[in-house]
This record gives structure tokens, sequence and C-alpha cells, in this order.
């Protein structure tokens, strides 16, 4: 099993309730919900013209991304990459790809595993993560539907905010969805806007739910 490599590199995680956790970012290439807001559009399309021959031609070069083993991957982390115990596996959209293979060899490597999903896909099903957050895309541009397996698997959904139409998708979609009884549900304002912060503040103080910022946009970090 080859996975699709876009980048690798060390980061502290800026959002949801690991934020602030030390991490190796794992970002997976292919992605087919596309997210007119999303911030990493370049790892969408799967283009032979942009396969290369090793990991080192891929690294910060957005578009493009290397096929690798999970054990190979796992070697460079241990490496590499010394000091975090989590590696963050995100995207893209990993879960286009099989990630049991992946996951159990880096939880053989020592590693707590956390994943970054919008609940389109469920190749993260049945691999034992160790924290899975669903970022549920509610309609996405390309129509594809949100997996009832995949969503209750979440130790955190977090849904992007940027107006009060978005809190009324997001009361929907849990009315509709199962999700486990310590599920945490975060609301993240889109693109750090000030509109949209005060709107999540204020639903989160009212609900009891969590709020997340992208700190690591604030602090300057990747």
């Amino acid at each position: 099993m080859l996975y699709r490599v876009n980048n690798l590199y060390t980061c502290v995680q800026g959002e949801g309730t690991l934020a602030g956790t030390a991490m190796v970012l794992l970002r997976l290439h292919g992605c087919g919900v596309g997210c007119i807001w999303c911030d990493t559009g370049e790892t969408w399309f799967v283009r032979n013209e942009d396969k290369v021959n090793n990991l080192e031609q891929a690294l910060g070069t957005n578009t493009r991304f290397v096929e690798m083993s999970a054990q190979a991957i796992a070697q460079i982390i241990v490496e590499q990459h010394k000091g975090p115990k989590w590696v963050l596996v995100t995207g893209g959209e990993p879960t286009e790809q099989p990630l049991k293979p992946l996951v159990t060899e880096l939880q053989r490597s020592g590693y707590r595993v956390a994943l970054e999903t919008s609940g389109t896909a469920n190749g993260g099903v049945g691999a034992s993560i160790n924290w899975v957050c669903v970022s549920p895309k509610i309609d996405n541009p390309n129509g594809k539907p949100l997996l009832p397996e995949v969503i209750f698997e979440a130790d955190e959904l977090k849904f992007i905010v940027g107006k009060e139409a978005d809190l009324e998708k997001v009361d929907r979609f849990l009315a509709t969805f199962r999700y486990k009884e310590s599920t945490q549900i975060l609301l993240q304002p889109l693109s750090l806007n000030p509109k949209a912060t005060k709107l999540c503040i204020e639903t989160v103080q009212n609900r009891g739910w969590r709020l997340s910022i992208q700190t690591h946009k604030y602090l300057d970090l990747p």
C-alpha cells in the first residue's frame, strides 16, 4: 500500500481540542470535496504530472506528491522529526486512502495518531485512531454525502461558521446524525472573520460548546 504524501513537517496544532500540542503533520494528497473556503486547495487534484520521485521534491511545493509506504513514512518521522509524540494525518481528504496500515505502523513506532477529516470518506473507519476530528462539510460543492459511520467515530465535531445560516445547518446536522456522548462540539470562525468570531463566541457560551480558533494563523505558524 502506497500513500500519496504532499507534505510532512513538525508543527504545533493550532485548532480544535488538541490545540497547542506538538505534532508531526502528515498531509496526504487528494480531495474530492471541493470546499470553496479550503486553504489547502492545492492538494485536491491527483495528476501524474504532479507525482515526484522522493519526499524532498514534494515538500513545500503545494501541488506535488510522492507515493510512500507506511513503513517509509514512519521511518522518516522517527529519524527526522524527534520530539512530538503525535502524528496528525490531514489533507486533502486523508480518508480517501485506506488508513489502517499507516495508523498501525505509526502506533507501532510509538506515536499517537490524530485525524482530520470531512466525514465524506470511510478510509479511517476501524483504524483505531487515537483522536478523530470530523469537520463535517455540510452542503459541500461536489455533493459528497456525510457518512454516519464516520460521524459516530468522531472525538470532536468541528463546524466552520461564518453566519447565522451556518448555525442552522449545525442544528440540523446534530439532530440527524448519531454521535458519542463524549464527543466535543466545536465552532470555528470562518477565515478569522471578526463577525463570525463574535457569533461563535456567543453561541458556545449559550450552548456550552467549545470555541476553536486558528491560533497558528495568529502566530504566523504553518
